[in-house]
């Protein structure tokens, strides 16, 4: 049997890159479903836009005009109207021609203009206009324009789904044609695909769309690890089609036997885009990648594919915690599936998803559905509520902070794009959030007032840090401490008690509201707490306000109470004052490759390095290292078929790829007093781990049930060293974290 792909399943209907100009496979599509008085209307824009365009040519050579004109034909394939169809074609025409977007909107209509003002991008004028003032303002910077563009564009999105629809479409065109511009303008296309339209599509459902712009990106940003990755996927593939034909018809056959119609089984790979992102954020290898069959079963209704599945764990023993039900509860982007995993026969895994054929299909487009299946069951009321409710938290987060777009674009980036999780309050009721979201976001979203007085977090029933992430399907219940504010070190992203815009919003506009005298007083305050923490008791306020730029105290107190300058970053300027008293060493060894590329690894203990030349292990994958008789360790793929037998250990070396950025460290003296409790060195041990800082020396004096534990760390950065000792303070029962005794350098005094 030939293993085929979901998107093997439309290679041969694939559309062209460049339509003709002259449009007869775009007017024949839309023939098949415009009313002739729309085809009238959409022949008018396109004559419109082929004039304006001219003889311009894209990067590739290829006539301007295909460029509109392709991401139009790719929308009739979803059988998108006539206004949406006119907004592709005349996407570029407000920004490149001399056309108006007034001047459209008087040839097209109101509905037109407004979808082509929304995919059109911000040119660069003054920041005060673009704000809606009178004055002109200093002209906008790259960034500010777009984080414009991107605010404006989410602000329309908001009101009506087609503009971004069109603007994917836009961006898939240009991403299946990339390799015309500069290497530095792919990157930038690329990055900006990933962080926008790729999780834009995912949210909206077209499941094909967002897998494509992912792939075409990855190749651009990351084309090592792309290949890296596809290999092993077509390795898996043929381990897998040896295998393929034999389980399916086991599958067949079963459930034929119960009485339930299978009308396939198709072979489901992952995407190379969802295996690179795991894998870096686990710290894995491409060895990682697991080998489980990954198979679709479509069937008939929804109730067979729930007796399909316990059909199918009769004959194969189901994985643990491996089941979720995405028909009763649909995922947030209108996926609907059963999910299990189940162990074959044979001893693999085999990951199977269950659905009918119609949920096949929306699973598929999502939110195109509802021109493609228009008045069939496939589009329901119960996803149209789900887009109106995505479209609903977009528009609540470009509002949060008015005169800041670049805050709403965050929020729509970070709190809607995001993967979502589902949690629960005590009562039963659901909260939705972004993946990352904390015990205190999900307090912000019960209420302003319980965010404010968050004290302890009890996540399915065991106090939890108020800076973890929740994991998704929780139970959580918030405990306040009446009168208590909202913390100004909240506000650190590193220090991730806050994942959610909604959350950080309410908590800066707190602080901004607080009396001028509570202002300075709480920022006093906290300057000492940095200080000490820092292992500076007693130096003076004024010479750490004239050290950090400030001509005295009270600007430097102002700047903290109002949260404009977190405790944090102060606490950052001054250790990078203090960096070079602490002692330095570099961490990692360099190992020269065949080919002659130069890497640096960890933990070698000062050996000399060499690769094997069997395994040629490469960054991302996992090494071991084998010390050798003369004293020179060899760095070996932990599989490589080369690797000696060493029963006792004694000749083997747990190795890693070192960060050529973080290679030098400083070894800072940090004590913790606590008071004892069983797993809080285990706890703090587990925060050096996650951070990757070494643990050089450690002592633990014995105090009675006061615990005195002093670290030697090894770590890279003043940041790192002001976040580490934030994260521990933070841990239950420690209530005092500070650096060994320093001094400031004496202050450079200018002439």
């Amino acid at each position: 049997m030939t293993v085929l792909t979901t998107d093997d399943r439309r290679a041969n209907g694939a559309p062209p890159l460049f339509l003709p100009v002259d449009g007869e496979l775009f007017f024949a599509r839309i023939c098949d479903y415009l009313s002739e008085a729309d085809q009238i209307w959409v022949r008018e824009a396109f004559e419109l836009a082929r004039r304006e365009h001219g003889n311009a040519v894209r990067k590739s050579g290829e006539p301007y005009f295909t460029h509109p004109l392709t991401v139009a034909y790719y929308l009739t394939e979803y059988r998108l109207d006539a206004p949406a169809l006119i907004a592709a074609l005349l996407h570029d025409v407000a920004e490149d021609t001399r056309v108006s977007i007034d001047e459209i909107g008087q040839a097209f209509g109101p509905d037109v203009r407004q979808l082509v003002d929304g995919v059109t991008k911000l040119k660069d004028v003054s920041v005060a206009v673009a704000q809606g003032g009178e004055a002109q303002g200093q002209a906008m910077t790259t960034r500010q324009v777009q984080e414009g563009s991107l605010h404006k564009l989410f602000g329309f999105t908001a009101d009506d789904v087609r503009v971004v629809l069109v603007k994917i479409f836009d961006r898939l065109h240009n991403m299946r044609t990339i390799r015309a511009l500069p290497p530095h303008k792919q990157q930038q296309k690329a990055r900006e695909t990933l962080a926008v339209y790729a999780p834009m599509a995912n949210r909206l459902g077209m499941w094909h769309i967002k897998n494509e712009l992912e792939s075409l990106s990855l190749r651009v940003v990351d084309s090592r690890a792309y290949r890296q990755i596809e290999e092993r996927l077509d390795q898996l593939a043929q381990q897998h089609e040896a295998q393929l034909d034999d389980v399916r018809a086991q599958i067949l056959d079963r459930l034929a036997s119960e009485g339930i119609r299978a009308l396939d089984v198709i072979y489901s790979p992952r995407q190379v885009y969802s295996i690179y992102r795991d894998l870096k954020s686990n710290g894995a290898s491409y060895e990682d990648i697991d080998d489980a069959l990954r198979l679709v079963i479509l069937l008939e209704h929804d109730l067979d594919c729930y007796t399909a599945m316990g059909c199918l764990h009769r004959i194969w023993p189901p994985v643990p915690h491996q089941f979720d039900d995405y028909i009763a509860v649909p995922r947030d982007n209108m996926y609907r599936s059963l999910h299990t995993t189940v162990v074959h026969g044979s001893g693999r895994h085999l990951k199977i998803r269950l659905r009918t054929v119609e949920m096949d299909k929306t699973s598929e487009i999502g939110v195109l559905a509802r021109w493609l299946y228009h008045g069939s069951p496939l589009w329901s009321e119960r996803s149209d509520r789900l887009v109106r409710a995505f479209l609903a938290n977009i528009r609540e987060n470009i509002s949060l902070e008015p005169n800041d777009p670049g805050f709403g674009v965050q929020g729509v980036m970070e709190d809607v794009l995001r993967d979502q999780i589902r949690v629960y309050t005590p009562q039963g009721e659901l909260k939705e959030l972004s993946k990352g979201a904390t015990p205190i976001d999900f307090a912000y979203a019960i209420h302003t007032e319980v965010g404010h007085q968050t004290h302890i977090a009890i996540v399915n029933g065991v106090r939890r840090p108020l800076n973890r992430p929740l994991p998704g399907g929780a139970s959580v219940r918030i405990e306040k401490k009446r009168g208590q504010p909202p913390q100004r070190l909240w506000l650190d992203e590193d220090l991730g008690y806050l994942a959610t815009s909604r959350a950080k919003s309410k908590v800066r506009r707190w602080f901004k509201k607080l009396p001028a005298a509570t202002v300075l007083i709480e920022g006093k305050r906290l300057l000492s707490d940095e200080l000490r923490m820092l292992g500076l008791p007693d130096y003076p306020h004024a010479d750490i306000a004239a050290h950090l730029g400030f001509d005295h105290t009270e600007p430097l107190y102002r700047a903290l109470g109002r949260a404009e300058m977190l405790p944090t970053e102060l606490a950052t300027r001054v250790a990078a004052l203090l960096w070079d008293s602490w002692p330095a060493t570099r961490m990692g060894t360099e190992v020269r490759s065949p080919d002659g590329e130069t890497y640096l690894i960890a933990h070698a203990e000062g050996h000399a390095l060499r690769l094997c030349r069997a395994c040629r292990p490469q960054p991302g994958s996992r090494i071991i290292g084998f010390l050798r008789a003369d004293d020179r360790v060899t760095v070996h793929r932990t599989n490589c078929h080369k690797l000696r037998m060493d029963p006792l250990g004694g000749r083997t070396l747990k190795l890693d790829w070192a960060d050529e950025e973080a290679s030098e460290v400083h070894v800072v003296t940090i004590e913790v007093d606590a008071h004892d409790r069983v797993g809080l060195l285990h706890e703090i041990t587990e925060l050096m781990l996650v951070e990757r800082i070494n643990i050089q020396h450690l002592e633990m004096p014995r105090e009675g049930l006061i615990k005195h534990l002093i670290f030697e760390l090894a770590v890279s950065s003043p940041r790192l060293q002001v976040r580490i000792l934030h994260q521990m303070s933070a841990l239950t029962n420690v209530y005092a974290v500070r650096c060994a005794t320093r001094t400031l350098p004496p202050r450079e005094t200018k002439t």
